[in-house]
Formats: structure tokens, C-alpha cells, sequence
């Protein structure tokens, strides 16, 4: 009877590595994503700052008011305006 539980025991620490190796493997994954994630945000977060300067560089001459953008009310003044 130790065979055949030698096999189960080879058996059950294979799945173990490879699970554990699929869990490092997804981990892996989702760090790179939460890295792209960054990277991402961060070039449209300059993107946005650089229109907005660009558009106080423009209205500057004219004294119109320009609103810097704020992440939290994106669309917020679009929807209140259009129902005013």
C-alpha cells in the first residue's frame, strides 16, 4: 500500500506546484496590468495638462475663464448644462 500512496502523495505536490505556478504566473499578469495601468494614466493626466495650459495660452489674450480639469466631475458640467 506505500506505492500507491507515494503516487497520490507525487500526484497531489504536482497539482500544488503547478497551481502555485499558475497563481505566480497570474500575479505576474496583474502586476503588469497595474504597471500599464499607471503608465497610462499618467500620459493622460500630461496630455490634459498640456491642453489645458495650451487653452489658457489661447484665452489669455481674449480674458476668457478656463476650467482646469478635475477627475472626479468628469461630465459633471456637461449633464448639469444641458438641462439648465
Amino acid at each position: 500500500m506505500k506505492p500507491a500512496y507515494n503516487i497520490r502523495s507525487r500526484k497531489r505536490q504536482m497539482e500544488n506546484e503547478e497551481k502555485a505556478q499558475l497563481e505566480a504566473q497570474h500575479q505576474k499578469e496583474v502586476d503588469n496590468l497595474k504597471e500599464e495601468v499607471a503608465r497610462l494614466t499618467s500620459l493622460l493626466e500630461q496630455a490634459l495638462r498640456d491642453k489645458s495650459e495650451k487653452a489658457t495660452l489661447i484665452a489669455q489674450p481674449e480674458d476668457m475663464h478656463v476650467t482646469h480639469f478635475d477627475p472626479q466631475n468628469l461630465g459633471a458640467n456637461r449633464v448639469s448644462s444641458e438641462f439648465q
